[in-house]
């Protein structure tokens, strides 16, 4: 056995350890774990305990970064759920463009301006750093929950940003040590590897998903084996066509095989998502103790000074710039602008980068490039990394909370169907921050929806993979609202059964047989507007404007009981109960009181007077 082989195993024990431990204090306060995995990553390493040096690890420590940060980033495109960020794809597209241009642009005048980088290492820096990464924006979002609209940007900006900031580095590496090369060259090249990494994972992800719907064709204790071994191939083979290519690929195969309807999807993701925290804990292990403290300490103060610059004007600058016009409320903006950590594939890259330039290679010295210039980029990355990681990381929370997008508990509701009585509900659900999502097998339905900014899933609402994309196994409640009671139940049985939806709302049809009340009991869920309804009837008069919704507010003098005991005639459909900015769904036995607002379909030419004082929903507002 070679000399260094014992000490090296000993390094990756402590590293796996001390990992596994920063996630276990962390869960146990509360706090983001790449907090944690920073701070030890710095202790055991060479200027503080010594006891990990990850230049031990020689070449190796490139394909185990490689190959942890490729299954980390299919899991982040396995995650995206493509119904969210339509939601918000503008904006998550302008981030990875717009936002990106920004970044390189800006940081690079002020690394220059204020560091003396040269121009050429400066707009490098840039690069690099216009990454933020599902490495910790993933952590960071798990631990604090905020609004599903602004998780949905962070996450795909992080989760695709990724690709698109390692090749454009690599391609502006290139530009500096190639001398005939033009502005125009390195923007073909980059266009060049982001079209081969989409390429081949697009293509490898459809086939093994396709490869994974086939029955028997691999034991079920191997499947998760098997997508782990693809997606490393997958990595390598596009990275062998285009460097770089790589990052892509497996993030766009993620997303093709999330939207595969896979036998036990929910597996493979939980599965894919242990690997990834077992390589966070790895990666930032490792890449926290390979800078030297000396290093860090010769960009002084102005490498602080760098790194405010980009969390107080560079960011928000990009944000404004990317989200203009957008859905987004100024709340949301600024809680975009605050969150920008940078995480492995930043600190990676500028590793590499500064071992290249320091070996001194021709090409690198024939450019003007010194080992002062790899130090100091790696440096003032790494800088960026710990305050970006450690000051947003502990500020998410509070920040979260006093802007108002912090979220207590999920407020997805997934609602089957999408038909008019749908497209109200989910209107007025969005109205009160919730975020529905509708499923409906009509593609006409959901198009309509769309059209309304409602987030749709097309597909039948009693397949796992139809339920799983529209987020079910995070949603807090589903209501089925379709003309097919049978459809409703089913739908709320399956919600319940498999993914332990808390709250669950089957319609049943008027004069209908099959699911009945005791039944909804039975599973603990609740009939749907407390009543049965003529579905297809209450849609007609929606559409043809002979039923509108009315809001009926409870006076002080209101009695306090059921929502039944109101007395609400057949013309009258109770959808929400209202209490200040809270809503729930209507139901029987609901209690409602003074001060309270209830929101119906009513029929027209039935007078409400009698139940408290009325006023009607601004059109504009529903989706009918």
């Amino acid at each position: 056995m070679p000399e260094g082989t014992p000490s090296l195993v000993e390094m990756t024990a402590i590293v796996i350890a001390v990992g596994i431990l920063a996630q276990v204090l962390a869960d146990r306060v509360r706090l983001p774990s790449i907090v944690f995995l920073l701070i030890f990553g710095v202790l055991v390493g060479p200027d503080v305990l010594g006891i990990v040096d990850p230049r031990e690890f020689g070449a190796g420590l490139r394909a185990i970064v490689t190959i942890a940060v490729a299954v980390i980033l299919f899991e982040g495109g396995l995650q995206l759920r493509l119904v969210d960020v339509a939601a918000v794809g503008n904006s998550v597209r302008n981030l990875v463009t717009v936002g990106v241009a920004v970044t390189v642009a800006c940081a690079g005048v002020t690394a220059h301006y204020l560091v003396g980088m040269p121009w050429s290492v400066a707009f490098l820096f840039g690069a690099i750093v216009s990454v933020t990464g599902p490495t910790v924006i993933q952590p960071l979002l798990d631990r604090v929950r905020v609004k599903r609209r602004v998780d949905t940007v962070l996450r795909g900006e992080g989760i695709l940003i990724d690709p698109v900031g390692a090749i454009l580095a690599v391609v502006v590496l290139e530009l500096i040590v190639t001398a005939d090369a033009s502005v125009w060259t390195g923007l073909l090249e980059f266009a060049k590897r982001m079209a081969a990494g989409a390429a081949v994972g697009l293509a490898g992800g459809w086939l093994l998903g396709r490869l994974l719907r086939a029955r028997r064709l691999f034991p079920e204790e191997l499947k998760n084996l098997v997508v782990l071994a693809w997606v490393i191939a997958l990595f390598a083979a596009a990275d062998a066509i285009a460097g770089e290519a790589g990052l892509a690929a497996v993030v766009l195969a993620g997303m093709a095989v999330g939207r595969e309807s896979i036998p036990r999807h929910h597996q493979l993701r939980r599965f894919k998502s242990e690997l990834s925290v077992l390589f966070i804990s790895i990666l930032f292990i490792l890449l926290s103790a390979f800078l030297r403290l000396e290093t860090l300490a010769s960009v002084g103060w102005s490498g602080v000074a760098v790194v405010a610059v980009l969390m107080l004007v560079v960011r928000p600058l990009g944000i404004l710039l990317s989200t203009w016009r957008s859905a987004l409320t100024w709340r949301e903006r600024l809680f975009l602008m605050w969150i920008s950590p940078r995480g492995v594939v930043a600190i990676s890259l500028a590793s590499f980068i500064a071992l290249q330039i320091g070996e001194g290679a021709p090409e690198f010295v024939e450019a003007g490039l010194t080992p002062a210039d790899g130090d100091a980029l790696l440096a003032l990355v790494f800088l960026t990394i710990a305050i970006t990681v450690l000051v947003q990381g502990l500020t998410a929370d509070p920040i979260s909370r006093l802007l108002g997008v912090h979220a207590e508990s999920s407020h997805r509701a997934v609602i089957v169907g999408a038909n008019e009585i749908a497209r109200a509900l989910g209107s007025r659900l969005l109205h009160y921050d919730w975020e529905p999502v509708l499923v409906d097998s009509n593609s006409v339905r959901t198009s309509l929806a769309r059209r309304r900014g409602l987030a749709t899933v097309t597909g039948n609402a009693v397949d796992r993979s139809t339920l799983e994309e529209a987020g079910v196994a995070d949603a807090a409640a589903l209501i089925g609202v379709t003309p097919n009671q049978e459809i409703n139940f089913l739908a709320a049985r399956l919600a319940v059964d498999e993914y332990h939806v808390p709250a669950v709302y089957p319609l049943l049809v008027a004069l209908e047989e099959g699911a009945h009340e005791e039944l909804v009991e039975d599973m603990g869920g609740h009939l749907a507007f407390g009543r049965r309804i003529d579905v297809a009837r209450w849609n007609y008069d929606l559409r043809h404007g002979k039923a509108v919704l009315k809001v009926i507010e409870l006076g002080p003098d209101a009695p306090r009981g059921p929502i039944q005991a109101l007395g609400l005639p057949d013309e009258v459909v109770p959808i929400l109960v209202v209490d200040g900015r809270d809503a729930v769904i209507a139901r029987a036995g609901l209690v409602v009181g003074p001060g309270q607002r209830i929101e119906v379909f009513v029929r027209q030419g039935v007078d409400l007077d009698p139940f408290g004082t009325v006023e009607a929903v601004d059109k504009a507002a529903v989706a009918v």
